[in-house]
């Protein structure tokens, strides 16, 4: 049926359409809805005004009772964490999360004083006992810190008693011997023998004095750490009664002049283990503060058990209120739910009627029809069957369609050969086969037809080389699935109406109309672009000259920039060498004075060896020389490590293990730290396997010597003498901190320590190279050397290496 007919037999308007029974089929299963609505609003406010009662009265108790449960219960397992502490810090940081708690346990029993009567004295009574236990464990650090300063004290001591001590024994067999040795001869005589005599009894009580002297040592060091007042007790008595040995035993020496320096040792060891402020009485003080520590910490448990008592009242009122109000919930509930589901039923079956006796038979199946010609005709079938009948709203929307299908096929016609003749560039179109069917002026002055030419297909008008091309794409799209349907552009000649050549660019789509493929073709002048890229290859190889002369003087420069570089690192090894020197420089004191001391010993025993042998005791003498010989080859470490430490280092990295470079950097500042009474700490990790970095040995070392270094003269005039040094290890690094007690860096001059030949020392005490000279060690070896912080409490350096 043409559109002209369709028009003649429209119908007219439509008094009761879709839209008038649709919106009555609604109407009906709104009021079901409402109805159904109605019943649920009922339910639901008998429902919420039970649960108002529960949320406004019962919910917010159980809340309080809750979070006290909860404050009091971190309460209770942090408390014996405050009473065991082990450090200031820790001490701190369980004592401000304390406070935090109690604190908001305070809040807690205000909010809840009118409901739990008793419950603010009780929070008051537990915040005064945790300021107890603050209290007492701040004296036992402190104790204990006093107790570990004093077996510092007593390490020092005893080394200075066996260095006493060692050589009066060897004089006194000496002399002994050296007597016997005339008695033996024959050569008696009185002098002889009350030498003899004397010799005897101060090699007697030299010997007891060391043998009484290292028990005391011993018994000391037991005190500070036994468990026990009763063990303290029994300790005490042995350390009275060996105490009483030692001045026994030193009144036999008071009139020997050598025995002088071993009294004031021995004088001051009894300090530590005699009256106030020994180390037994430091421990003792230390026990009495733990234990009242744990008496405070059972009386806090005892507090928390009567606060949960008072807790566990409120929450079984509150229990047995709400018990009632969900018995009421759930009766409202059951009521709300028949109603609702005896509405929603009605209203599912209004709904099923509708749908199935008008939606789906008079409008989903004739929508369904309408919508399949509508699918044919958007895909390109214009000829497809449009369905026609009745007189309603779908029925005029058919009407249209019809029409529309009509008119489209005129327009697709009309349009698709005026867009050919009015394209401003070269188009045609052609079939499957490549036989032009349409083509407009401007590309018919590209690819005129031949003289003579019949058929008109599109390769016979262009250059035999392109026109094979073409050729092979049609056969291509003939074989290739519609889907798959394939596409070309490729560069030319055609020929112009006078006969002349004209490069051209081609380029073939494929396209559908009215269900069949067909092929657009896009044609190009391409005069000017080939003119354009005949000019742009001249000026690429004259750039081209240009860019190979740039390229020599560039290399040249390099190899002088390559040449300077070298020198620079020449320079800067010289540097760290100088650093080396002065630093050994600096360290020459202390490793005389440590070479000193093994040349008395060995100055005393030559002589007393010389003795022997003249006397014809030569297996003693030996016994001598084995002791030089143990003493040369102690002076030969020291010596064997200055000369490792002075030499060149390697320019090589590798994995160097941590702990030996820090003892030998150690190792040379020990006479050091003994005068001036430095206190030393080192933290190593000593679990699992050595710990090392990505560094060189000899390079490590200096770096870590001139931190020390640095560390020690910050110390030298502060009230406290400390430096620590300690590693930590992440999972690809390794962080070394040095840290001093000094007074710290003027924040003025902060910005500039790791400036070369910058320095805060005195004129002549230093060059200003250390920390520059490390700061460039470090990072050749991938890491970083920077100050952590710096205050009034001291200064601390921060070593960043990549683990090995």
């Amino acid at each position: 049926m043409s559109a002209e007919a369709v028009a003649g037999q429209a119908p007219g308007p439509v008094r009761f359409g879709i839209r008038a029974r649709l919106l009555l089929a609604f109407v009906a299963v709104a009021a079901l809805s409402v109805v159904v609505c109605g019943l649920g609003w009922l339910s639901y406010d008998r429902l919420g005004g039970t649960l108002d009662e529960f949320a406004e009265s019962h919910l917010p108790a159980l809340g309080l009772a809750a979070r006290l449960a909860e404050e009091g219960g971190s309460i209770i397992a942090t408390a014996p964490i405050l009473a065991n502490a082990r450090t200031e810090q820790e001490l701190g940081a369980i004592r401000d999360a304390l406070g935090r708690r109690l604190a908001a346990l305070r809040l807690l029993a205000a909010e809840g004083e009118r409901g739990v009567p008793g419950l603010r004295p009780m929070v008051d009574a537990l915040g005064h006992n945790l300021a107890d236990i603050d209290a007492t464990v701040r004296h036992r650090l402190a104790l204990a810190r006093r107790n570990q300063e004093s077996i510092e004290r007593l390490r020092w001591l005893h080394a200075d008693f066996l260095d006493e001590i060692e050589p009066l024994v060897a004089d006194a067999r000496f002399n002994i011997q050296s007597a016997l040795g005339s008695v033996e001869t024959g050569t008696r005589s009185a002098g002889a023998v009350r030498v003899l005599r004397e010799e005897s009894r101060r090699s007697e009580a030299v010997l007891q004095i060391g043998a009484n002297g290292n028990l005391a040592v011993g018994l000391i060091a037991r005190a500070a750490t036994l468990a026990t007042t009763e063990a303290l007790d029994d300790n005490a008595g042995f350390l009275e009664e060996t105490a009483d040995r030692l001045q026994h035993d030193l009144a036999t020496l008071k009139d020997w002049a050598d025995g002088v320096s071993l009294g004031q040792v021995v004088a001051r060891l009894l300090e530590l283990a005699r009256g106030e402020g020994s180390i037994p009485e430091l421990r003792r003080a230390e026990l009495a503060a733990a234990d009242q520590g744990q008496g405070l910490l059972t009386e806090n448990r005892k507090l928390v058990a009567r606060l949960n008592g008072l807790i566990a009242q409120q929450v079984q009122s509150v229990e047995t209120t709400s018990r009632a109000a969900a018995a009421r919930s759930a009766q409202a509930i059951a009521e709300g739910r028949s109603a609702l589901l005896a509405g929603a039923l009605v209203s599912l079956l209004v709904a099923v009627l509708v749908a199935w006796l008008y939606v789906n038979r008079s409008i989903i199946s004739r929508l369904t029809r309408l919508g399949s010609a509508a699918h044919e005709i958007a895909a390109g079938n214009l000829q497809a069957d449009i369905p026609l009948g009745g007189n309603d709203e779908l029925s005029q929307m058919a009407a249209a369609l019809l029409v529309f299908r009509d008119t489209a096929i005129a327009v697709e016609e009309a349009n698709a050969q005026a867009i050919i003749d009015n394209a401003q560039a070269g188009l045609a179109t052609t079939d499957a086969d490549g036989v032009i069917e349409f083509v407009n002026p401007l590309a018919a002055a590209l690819i005129a037809a031949p003289e003579g030419g019949a058929d008109g297909r599109l390769a016979d008008r262009l250059e035999p080389a392109g026109a094979r091309r073409v050729e092979d794409f049609f056969r291509e799209a003939r074989a290739a699935p519609e889907e798959a349907a394939p596409s070309l552009s490729v560069l030319t000649a055609g020929r112009r109406p006078n006969g002349r050549p004209v490069p051209v660019q081609v380029g073939i789509r494929p396209f559908r109309r009215r269900q069949q493929q067909r092929f657009i073709v896009t044609l190009t002048d391409m005069t000017e672009r080939v003119e354009a890229q005949q000019l742009l290859e001249r000026t690429v190889a004259e750039r081209t000259a240009d860019l190979r002369t740039t390229n020599a003087r560039l290399e040249r420069s390099i190899a002088e920039h390559q040449r300077a570089e070298r020198d620079l690192r020449d320079t800067q090894a010289e540097l760290v060498q100088a650093g080396k020197l002065a630093a050994l420089g600096q360290l020459a004191a202390g490793v005389g004075h440590e070479l000193n001391q093994p040349l008395s010993a060995i100055r005393s025993y030559a002589h007393n060896g010389r003795k022997l042998i003249a006397l014809g005791r030569v297996a003693e003498a030996e016994g001598n020389l084995g002791k030089i010989a143990d003493l040369t080859a102690r002076m030969a470490n020291i010596t064997n490590h200055l000369k490792r430490f002075a030499r060149r280092p390697d320019t090589r990295l590798g994995a160097v293990e941590l702990a030996p470079v820090v003892q030998g950097a150690l190792s040379l500042f020990g006479d050091r730290l003994r005068e001036e009474s430095v206190e030393l700490a080192v933290e190593l990790p000593e679990d699992g396997a050595p710990l090392r970095v990505r560094a060189e040995e000899v390079r490590l070392e200096q770096v870590l010597v001139n931190l020390l270094s640095n560390a020690l003269d910050a110390v030298a005039h502060a009230p406290r003498r400390r430096v620590a040094i300690a590693a930590e290890a992440a999972d690809d690094t390794v962080r070394i901190t040095v840290r001093d007690s000094g007074p710290g860096i003027p924040d003025a001059v902060a910005g500039q320590v790791f400036d070369p030949f910058f320095t805060t020392k005195p004129v002549g005490a230093g060059l200003g190279l250390g920390l520059s000279i490390s700061y460039n060690i470090v990072r050749d070896f991938g890491g970083a050397l920077s100050v952590a912080e710096s205050g009034p409490g001291g200064t601390a350096f921060l070593l960043t290496l990549t683990r090995a």
